[in-house]
């Protein structure tokens, strides 16, 4: 039981009886810790209580663990923190990555303009234009940053200070972009060893194949533009790290790989991930836009959990588990 309770930490704050199960456990187990009152239960998903959180901390000191206890959720919050960590578990599980890293950040935060909808896209019918190009926080990036590509190897990257200050000065307005869960895949890592990181990556995406996963609304007409406000987000930390962060080193690795950037709509059920494909298929030639290249494709949790065989990495997984509404060419 105690081995158990200590999954219930800060960063797996909520946990199923599949999910437990998954990562070892005897999922009767939660049933005991929460007749005990150490887990609190709603809709399936456990998470600590009071008395659980001192037990946690009781358990962690007694095993020299540096953990700390998950917090206590609110209920609306529950079903999509367990989901989060679900998703986690199942793409760790699907595939071997035998000669790689698997990274994950669970949630991923990244700091970006605030922009409104309509600064962000237009979309009419089945024609869809982006906007945020236009606006004046990204004339200046483009003003101040002019060269991308391998060319901006040549010049001295943005120290952070550099990068506060001119965000405080052209983007008065910000908001955090989230992402369910950043998956970095790290393949022949060895051979990256002796670089250096960038002084503006804290969150280490140079070197990186980049998968963000978003749990996606219903996959419904209306909800079209929400789809269009997460992917709008995910160009603007495209630009960003092409002009600002990783100038250089977003579309090719520093030994001249190509780069790998998906944006992932992620459902429980496989029928809402090839409904979300079906719905925005139509927009796929201007998805894209100018934060070309990047993909964007949709996942189901029931797909990963019926994924069968193992797969050797998340290259030989995803393109099997998922749905592509836009690929790069």
């Amino acid at each position: 039981m105690e081995s158990a309770l200590l999954l219930f930490d800060s960063e797996n704050s909520c946990w199923t009886k599949p999910m437990i199960e998954l990562a070892g456990e005897n999922p009767a187990t939660l049933d005991v810790l929460f007749e005990r009152g150490f887990l609190d239960r709603e809709e399936g998903v456990y998470c600590l209580t009071r008395k659980g959180i001192e037990c946690f901390q009781k358990n962690a000191k007694e095993a020299c663990l540096p953990l700390l206890p998950g917090v206590l959720e609110k209920t609306a919050e529950k079903r999509r923190l367990a989901n989060r960590f679900l998703l986690r578990l199942l793409l760790d599980k699907c595939h071997l990555q035998r000669w790689g890293l698997k990274e994950y950040c669970t949630p991923f935060r990244f700091e970006i303009p605030d922009l409104k909808e309509e600064e962000l896209f237009s979309v009419q019918d089945k024609s869809l234009a982006w906007r945020y190009s236009e606006h004046p926080t990204f004339v200046a990036m483009k003003r101040d940053f002019p060269v991308t590509g391998l060319a901006a190897r040549k010049i001295s990257p943005l120290s952070p200070e550099g990068l506060t200050e001119w965000m405080e000065k052209n983007a008065p307005r910000r908001r955090f972009m989230e992402a369910d869960l950043l998956y970095k895949s790290r393949y022949d890592f060895q051979a990256y060893a002796h670089f250096l990181p960038l002084p503006c990556d804290p969150c280490g995406l140079l070197n990186t194949d980049r998968f963000l996963c978003f749990f996606a609304p219903p996959p419904e007409p209306e909800n079209k533009n929400a789809f269009f406000t997460t992917l709008g987000e995910f160009h603007m930390f495209l630009t960003m790290l092409r002009r600002m962060v990783l100038p250089g080193y977003v579309d090719l690795d520093s030994l001249d790989q190509d780069g790998i950037n998906w944006l992932l709509y992620v459902y429980e059920r496989e029928e809402d991930a090839v409904k979300c494909a079906a719905l925005l298929s139509p927009f796929e030639k201007t998805l894209a836009g100018p934060a070309a290249p990047l993909d964007v494709w949709t996942l189901s949790l029931e797909a990963l959990w019926d994924c069968g065989e193992t797969a050797e990495t998340v290259h030989d997984l995803l393109p099997f588990a998922a749905h592509p509404i836009w690929r790069t060419e």
